[in-house]
């Protein structure tokens, strides 16, 4: 897995950018991706959930069960809470290929109610993942408006046309996973079902 912890259908194409899908309903995100000239991949993508932001940030902080949430394709080294802060140490399969890459990151959630998850050390030249959740549409609390923007560089040479395509697939499923647990936990602290899929353009 190449973006790791840190959440669609793209094609890839020579210039290097992919281009956006657009949200009919809830379940299908907006997705970019595209190559970026000092080296890496951005990675930027909006998704419209039924469930209040405060659900959606705590699927997100559910440090222990990470894993699941991107696919089981990680596992957790190291786990530490400290005031301001969660470091991760990740050990992500580096499928298709043999072996695991390393992926030592914080989190933290800034004043602006922004979740930032950068690069302490590990295998990669960069990796930060920013989520903006908010509530979606004219104060409609009981929806969620999600912006993820992530950018990551492995230290190892990868061909891009790869990265992209792998990422592809993983944010496909990770963006899936958020959708079912969310919808999932409001209904468990609720007792009722989720706002109905929004209609139209993103």
């Amino acid at each position: 897995m190449l973006w790791a912890a840190a959440f669609l259908f793209v094609s890839y194409t020579s210039s290097g950018v992919a281009s956006p899908t657009r949200a009919a309903n809830d379940s299908v995100p907006r997705l970019e991706i595209r190559t970026e000239p000092s080296g890496g991949v951005l990675a930027t993508a909006i998704l419209h959930l039924p469930v209040p932001p405060r659900i959606v940030l705590a699927v997100l902080t559910d440090y222990e069960h990470w894993p699941g949430l991107f696919g089981h394709r990680f596992r957790i080294a190291r786990l530490e809470r400290t005031e301001g802060r969660v470091v991760t140490d990740l050990q992500i399969k580096r499928s298709p290929f043999p072996g695991e890459l390393r992926l030592l990151c914080e989190t933290k959630r800034l004043p602006d109610g922004e979740l930032v998850t950068s690069l302490i050390e590990g295998d990669f030249k960069r990796y930060v993942r920013r989520w903006k959740i908010g509530s979606d549409g004219a104060g409609d609390r009981n929806r969620t408006r999600a912006e993820m923007e992530l950018r990551l560089e492995l230290a190892s040479w990868a061909p891009t046309w790869l990265v992209t395509w792998s990422l592809r697939r993983e944010l496909e499923e990770h963006f899936r996973i958020l959708h079912e647990w969310v919808v999932k936990r409001f209904r468990a602290e609720t007792g009722t079902p989720p706002a109905p899929p929004a209609r139209g353009p993103a």
